[in-house]
């Protein structure tokens, strides 16, 4: 080309992505792992097991910063995630973060430091985002029929002009006597709502009462599919309602909704939500005033509680779908629980990370551990085995023996510590009371104590005694 011989090269980048000539995208993996791990290398810096940045601020920064690396074009790429050799690189980069997220020594397992950093493995996220890019590109996902389509924001070109454009004004009431005081002689006014069961049904209505005729209340009600949302429920009854009353030329209407978000939604003139620009656009094209009033819920204001009862009872309509379109929400949370099955799975499983998951069989018993008291460097030497204590110190040839100091014989585990020690009887006799207060019979069982935030801080104090003693009471 112009006088330049082009040739053939085996990948290039485009767009910060790697393609290589078999689309194979190890390159890429590669890439993107170096990449993190010079952000590693800094982290380490300024980060040791006993001091530096805050556990909480390295599970920001791995969220933040590292996971949008990994996971960058994803719908491209993320198929090659699941190829056993990518994994293996991508587990070894996230590795290091894990460890780091909650103090750990370096040879805690991979499984057991993921599962305590609560880091959901970067091929099983890698394939997650991979498969809501894919969504959001066809429009369709592989759990619901083809014909439940997307929720596809209005394009830009089908938005009303800037300039045509109105700031709804936003008008409360939070008890009878205020939303009355919106109503003149001929207002109708119109309540809206809607509803979500537990089992996935939704359901909006809207009803309108009109003082001039003699038969005021019109009761109006409407199936939406089970993935809409809530607040996708709120907006479609605010819209079949403008519809209402522009169709019927009321001079003067009042719309009453208990959905601040949806109110806030309108009131963005750059909101490009399809059922929020439709009432945007009927709100434009009719001369009669329409005003939105965000009411309380169940403060005892009539007609919202008529409307709540009516759109619970549209739920239940045994009917096609008035509205089926499924947020993008929901797809992400249905990706989001698959991953975190297979993740289950892989914990429950796994060969390594055995000392953990016998104290923490499950995923969620660590979330509901850490969400009572914070990752910590001496509470994850109790919740791997992995620590200052002699049996563990024997394992990797920092000691002679593994015997504890308080009788020459008995093997210094962390069991042995916790349980009969009488180096720490003192502190065990305190931890033992507070259970017995808050009625816990197994106190060395985590998932018993995860019941009781009391016995849990107990716990803890306890582990800190006996971890931050180990170093003095060893002699090391």
């Amino acid at each position: 080309m112009d006088g330049v011989a082009l040739e053939f090269t085996k990948e290039i980048k485009l767009l910060g992505v790697m393609i290589d000539e078999k689309l194979l995208f190890r390159s890429h993996v590669r890439y993107i792992t170096a990449k993190a791990m010079r952000i590693f290398q800094r982290l380490c810096l300024f980060t040791r097991p006993t001091w530096g940045a805050h556990p909480e601020n390295v599970s920001i920064i791995y969220h933040g910063v590292i996971e949008p690396i990994i996971t960058y074009a994803a719908g491209i790429w993320g198929h090659a995630a699941s190829k056993k050799c990518n994994r293996r690189t991508l587990e070894s980069t996230q590795r290091g973060f894990a460890l780091k997220a909650i103090r750990g020594f370096r040879t805690v397992s991979t499984v057991a430091a993921l599962a305590l950093a609560q880091f959901t493995p970067l091929d099983l996220k890698v394939l997650e985002v991979a498969k809501v890019e894919r969504t959001r590109l066809l429009g369709t996902t592989d759990f619901l029929p083809d014909d439940v389509q997307l929720e596809k924001p209005t394009p830009v070109h089908k938005l009303l002009h800037p300039a045509s454009r109105v700031t709804i004004p936003l008008h409360l009431a939070t008890n009878q006597e205020e939303a009355d005081s919106y109503v003149r002689s001929n207002t109708v006014t119109i309540y809206t709502d809607g509803s979500k069961k537990e089992n996935g049904k939704v359901g909006a209505a809207f009803i309108c009462c009109n003082p001039e005729v003699s038969c005021p209340v019109v009761r109006k009600k409407y199936k939406l599919h089970s993935s809409c949302s809530v607040f996708q429920a709120e907006l479609y009854a605010l819209a079949r309602a403008c519809e209402w009353t522009i169709a019927h030329r009321y001079p003067h209407t009042v719309i009453y909704t208990d959905s601040l978000s949806a109110v806030k939604a309108i009131q963005n003139r750059s909101n490009t939500h399809p059922i929020v620009t439709n009432i945007q656009s009927a709100l434009h094209q009719t001369d009669n005033p329409i005003n939105v009033v965000w009411v309380r819920s169940h403060v005892g204001i009539a007609g919202n509680e008529a409307a709540d009862v009516a759109a619970g009872e549209a739920s239940l309509l045994h009917k096609a779908p008035d509205y089926d379109k499924f947020p993008l929400t929901y797809a992400k949370s249905h990706y989001k629980r698959e991953s975190r099955i297979a993740w289950e799975k892989r914990y429950t499983s796994a060969e390594q990370g055995a000392y953990t998951r016998k104290l923490l069989p499950q995923l969620d018993n660590i979330q509901n551990l850490f969400s009572v008291i914070a990752r910590s460097f001496h509470l994850t030497q109790i919740l791997t085995g992995h620590g200052y204590n002699k049996s563990n110190l024997r394992r990797f040839h920092i000691t002679d023996n593994a015997n504890c100091p308080c009788d020459g014989t008995s093997e210094q585990t962390f069991n042995h510590l916790l349980k009969s020690c009488p180096i720490f009887c003192r502190a065990r006799l305190l931890y033992e009371q507070t259970c017995q207060l808050y009625g816990v019979d197994s106190p060395y069982e985590l998932t018993v104590i995860l019941q009781k935030p009391e016995t849990l801080n107990s716990f803890d104090q306890l582990a800190k005694k006996i971890v931050h003693s180990l170093k003095r009471i060893n002699g090391t």
